[in-house]
């Protein structure tokens, strides 16, 4: 189709439609489009405001839309909703692109591998300086981490390889070169590009108004400018701003919960943080959406109330006050004071109980949610902790030993039955009480939730959606995903699920852009073995993605441990959505049953 600027054609080539699993999806411009005209095209849909757009992202020649929740709506239409409207966009009305001038010390400590950089090129430092300082960039998207810019239009004389292995840590503020791209480190993390210098100006601030420096579309110009010798500072770690992370205190001044064992990865999960992606910010969130909800609403709050998420191994916790808590998901065999407690229904505990969590009998991970919600700070408009941009849940990092949560107010729906559970246990001088009635029956064809059977390595099968580069792998992958097992190794994370199994194989080795991903996708690495993106992934991706898991079966990959085996079921569009709205329906019934049966115990 055409884009119209006016009555001037604006491209002359066809957009094209790739879907992203069956909750978002991709136009690509056939034809090359600036930077800033693709931002600009983004803000305009945005502000179109339209009720089952979530939120999008425009990197390298596409723009990647996401879908609500809750909204009934397939990629298919809503795509073709999109392509019926961008003929009303007409970019002599959007706004021009900023220009951002970026300060740079370069070489020394600074940029400490400048000197190589500029011998691969056959010129001196000063002359690589000078031409990489003297170009006006375009920050064609971000991603990667919070706020990093990846920058178009570098002298190609400056072109430089990533290093073989990246560094463990690349200070906040490095300015780098990978390829025929520059960028700036707005976080220290692990980085392969090759460092020529670094700036003082943060491009990344969380706790502002306006938390980005650059967004997709700017100009960006980087000025020379002289280092601090070394007696004007006393160490490297001076010289720039970092995140200092508080290592351990309270988030409340009348905390319900104390930590006394983290466990092995806990940490404050909502259903994620939206609108940020196109920064690069992760969406993060839980991982086994599901029983999030489920435990939600068996203490009565909102689904999106944050809760805790605990992996495999969760810890010890005394509570402070007396709660209404629910246990949904992995059986972590949760005992008070080595009584073993319910899963699967609301359990009111006394003030000065002990909740213990073991290992996983089955499954992966539990959720915690207590009545009215746990009470962090909002980052981004979410309580969801991201470890890697250091924001959100506890100080943006997993429980330690010592922290104190509080919780919200309880709300009024759920109030009769706290105080009837909390009469009960008084009565019985125990520390704790639940009702009569559980709703682990509603999922129970979720194997993960059985303890009848020891621990062992399980068959998991998932469907998945063909992905944008299905056709770019040879019939042998296809059939190779389809037909063989994948095991599950014990590098996955919150990140991404890594397998190992049959290797994937392209037929088109070329190198691709970054541009959307969303959980669920199935990325191909040059190695063959196949990621399957998970809840805290990057917003870009440019590994090419031969398939995306459906997302109502999500949280069945949330609940695998290393050693288990995965299988895959290619399905159709409808298929996933039917699947969706089904569950959704589920949901609303299990809700209104959880309401009339907590009305009937009290």
């Amino acid at each position: 189709m055409e884009v119209v600027k006016g009555d001037v054609s604006m491209y002359d080539s066809a957009i094209t439609v790739s879907l992203l699993g069956d909750r978002a999806f991709t136009l690509r411009w056939g034809k090359s489009v600036s930077a800033a005209e693709l931002a600009a095209i983004a803000r305009a849909i945005d502000r179109w405001a339209i009720p089952w757009l979530q939120e999008s992202i425009a990197a390298y020649g596409t723009i990647t839309f996401y879908l609500r929740r809750h909204a009934d709506i397939t990629p298919e239409q809503a795509s073709v909703s999109i392509m019926g409207r961008l003929g009303h966009i007409q970019l002599q009305k959007l706004p021009p692109p900023r220009e951002v001038e970026i300060p740079v010390i370069y070489g020394d400590r600074h940029g400490p591998d400048l000197a190589d950089s500029a011998s691969r090129s056959g010129i001196t430092e000063r002359e690589f300086v000078r031409l990489h300082s003297e170009r006006a960039y375009f920050v064609n998207a971000m991603g990667f981490a919070p706020g990093f810019p990846y920058l178009s239009g570098m002298n190609e004389l400056l072109n430089q390889p990533r290093h073989a292995t990246p560094r463990l840590k690349v200070r906040e503020g490095s300015v780098g070169i990978a390829g025929n791209q520059t960028g700036v480190y707005p976080i220290d993390s692990p980085g392969g590009w090759q460092i020529i210098g670094r700036t003082e100006v943060s491009l990344f601030r969380p706790q502002d108004a306006e938390p980005f420096l650059l967004s997709q579309g700017d100009i960006v110009r980087f000025v020379s400018v002289p280092g601090k010798s070394t007696s004007e500072t006393n160490s490297d770690d001076e010289d720039f701003k970092t995140f200092d992370n508080i290592t351990n205190g309270s988030l409340s001044s009348d905390p319900a919960i104390q930590v006394l064992k983290p466990g092995l990865l806990t940490t404050v999960q909502d259903l994620g943080r939206v609108g940020w992606q196109a920064f690069g910010v992760s969406a993060s969130g839980v991982m086994d959406e599901l029983s999030m909800r489920k435990a939600n609403l068996l203490v009565g709050n909102d689904e999106n109330a944050a809760v805790l998420e605990m992996t495999m191994v969760g810890g010890s916790y005394s509570i402070e006050e007396d709660i209404l808590v629910a246990i949904c998901g992995a059986d972590l065999s949760a005992t008070v004071d080595e009584a073993g407690i319910p899963m699967n229904r609301p359990v009111f505990l006394r003030r000065g109980a002990k909740l213990n969590f073991g290992t996983a009998v089955s499954g992966c991970r539990a959720y915690l949610a207590v009545a009215g919600g746990i009470d962090v700070p909002f980052w981004l408009g979410s309580r969801s902790t991201d470890t890697r941009a250091q924001i959100g849940g506890t100080f943006g990092r997993a429980l330690l030993k010592g922290d104190k949560l509080g919780a919200l107010p309880a709300s009024r729906t759920i109030r009769p039955l706290l105080a009837y559970l909390s009469g009960r246990a008084k009565e019985s001088g125990k520390l704790w009480s639940s009702v009569h009635w559980s709703v682990a029956d509603w999922d129970a064809e979720n194997a993960y939730l059985s303890r009848s059977q020891p621990r062992r390595p399980r068959l998991i099968t998932l469907r998945i959606l063909a992905g944008a580069e299905w056709d770019k792998f040879a019939p042998e992958s296809h059939k190779s995903l389809t037909g063989e097992l994948y095991r599950m190794e014990v590098s996955s994370d919150r990140m991404g699920m890594r397998l190992r199994g049959e290797a994937l194989t392209r037929t088109d080795v070329g190198e691709l852009q970054s541009h959307g991903v969303t959980r669920g996708t199935i990325q191909v690495p040059p190695d063959g073995q196949p990621i399957i993106l998970a809840a805290g992934c990057q917003p870009t991706g440019g590994y090419p993605k031969i398939a995306n898991v459906v997302s109502v079966d999500l949280p069945l990959l949330a609940q695998a441990v290393p050693g288990d085996w995965l299988a895959f079921e290619l399905v159709d569009g409808r298929t996933a959505h039917e699947a969706l709205r089904a569950r959704e329906g589920d949901l609303a019934t299990l809700k209104a049953g959880i309401m009339a049966y907590s009305r009937m115990t009290t």
